[in-house]
């Protein structure tokens, strides 16, 4: 019976021995032709947001023309995938589009632009920018103002240290963030001053980091103790 078995495994080869059909495992990966065409395409929401994901994670900017198309899907998480896609192949032709949707009449995709426009890190965008920091909502304000500042423009930092005020937690995280990517002296001042009277544990950490990203930045060395 065993040598049966033997003999049976090794006709079937070591695919069968791993649990995964030979076939799959000469499948080869999507190409970016593929991927596009699937995220113009496809009638379902779900393969058209795992394709734009996908192109994404495959770093070819030629995917960039199929991804600003994708702005206009209908399905909200296809947008989203395609914005996120965007930034994370930096791609600057993008940044007439995503500025477009700084107007979007959902917050989360307004607050999820100014993020993604601070990454891909083109001063055209700086303008559509500006302007979000005086959107009726906190956190697009916020994340406008930490998007200027990773570019270097200074002109959010009011708005992100109004934050750190913010009766939500997570704006006055984002605060945080922008104050630590372009703050000068008085931002660390009201960074501690932030940090001493904060209760949240995750917004608690989330100061400290930036006290001291900010403090490195402007080559301050020591820091008050905690709590004072």
């Amino acid at each position: 019976m065993r040598n049966r078995l033997l003999a049976a495994l090794v006709i079937l080869g070591p695919a069968v021995l791993a649990g995964v059909p030979a076939r799959a495992q000469a499948d080869p990966p999507a190409s970016v032709a593929d991927l596009s065409k699937r995220l113009a395409s496809d009638p379902d929401a779900g393969a058209r947001q795992s394709a734009a994901t996908a192109l994404g994670q495959r770093g070819d900017r030629s995917a960039a023309a199929a991804l600003i198309a994708a702005l206009k899907d209908p399905s909200a998480p296809v947008r989203f995938a395609a914005v996120r896609s965007l930034a994370a192949l930096r791609a600057r032709p993008a940044v007439p589009a995503l500025s477009a949707l700084l107007s979007d009449p959902d917050p989360s995709m307004r607050r999820t632009v100014a993020e993604e426009l601070g990454y891909i890190g083109d001063p055209a965008a700086k303008g559509a920018l500006t302007a979000a920091l005086d959107d009726a909502d906190e956190g697009t304000r916020l994340e406008a103002a930490g998007a200027l500042a990773r570019m270097g423009d200074p002109s959010g930092l009011t708005a992100a240290q109004a934050g750190l005020s913010s009766k939500d937690p997570l704006s006055r995280r984002r605060a945080a963030y922008a104050l630590a990517r372009g703050g000068d002296a008085s931002a660390l001042s009201a960074l501690d001053s932030a940090y001493a009277q904060e209760k949240d544990g995750s917004t608690r950490a989330a100061l400290a980091e930036a006290r001291a990203r900010l403090r490195a930045r402007l080559g301050v060395k020591k820091a008050p103790a905690p709590g004072r």
